[in-house]
């Protein structure tokens, strides 16, 4: 799993979405060393600016580090690539109380959160959320923008679409698995 170097980024995280995931996002990339974020919105105060503003070169600093806090799947995942091409990095956040295999791979801008689990030969698309809690069991394969919410449980060898939500309390099963 090739992580970005916390060094290399800016300290001061742009967070696209001022919602509660975007606010809880925020305080974990803090407490974590990453700085204050600052918020791009299209409807909630004190913010930089507009989802839109992403490319405003008063916000745009080389190595800066951009996230995606929407709950609309392929929105994420089309934002997360737009951030990219305008030059910021799309780094994986994953919180210091989850547990991660080694041989897990995660693609650009994907996010675990506290308590989750991800475990060996897992492979996360571009903009996964597993959130807190989330349990994505050995050699599972999520598609982009896969939310697998809190929770929620992929088990092992399973397969999840691009852009779909797992919800809490939710079990998708391991392909061999009679249900």
């Amino acid at each position: 799993m090739a992580l970005l170097s916390l060094g290399r980024f800016h300290h001061r995280p742009l967070i696209l979405g001022k919602g509660g995931f975007g606010r809880q996002l925020a305080d974990w990339l803090e407490e974590e060393g990453w700085g204050t974020a600052e918020f791009l919105d299209d409807n909630a105060p004190g913010c930089a600016g507009a989802l839109r503003d992403y490319a405003d070169p008063a916000l745009l600093k080389p190595g800066r580090a951009a996230f995606v806090a929407l709950g609309d799947n392929k929105l994420r995942v089309t934002l997360l690539q737009k951030l990219a091409a305008a030059g910021y990095e799309t780094p994986v956040f994953l919180s210091a109380s989850a547990s991660i295999s080694p041989s897990a791979v995660l693609e650009p801008g994907c996010v675990v959160l506290p308590q989750a689990y991800v475990g060996a030969g897992v492979h996360l698309g571009i903009g996964c959320i597993v959130n807190g809690g989330a349990i994505v069991d050995h050699d599972a394969r999520l598609g982009r923008g896969v939310h697998v919410a809190p929770g929620g449980i992929v088990k092992a060898g399973a397969d999840v679409a691009a852009f779909t939500k797992v919800d809490s309390g939710e079990i998708i099963h391991s392909p061999w698995e009679s249900v």
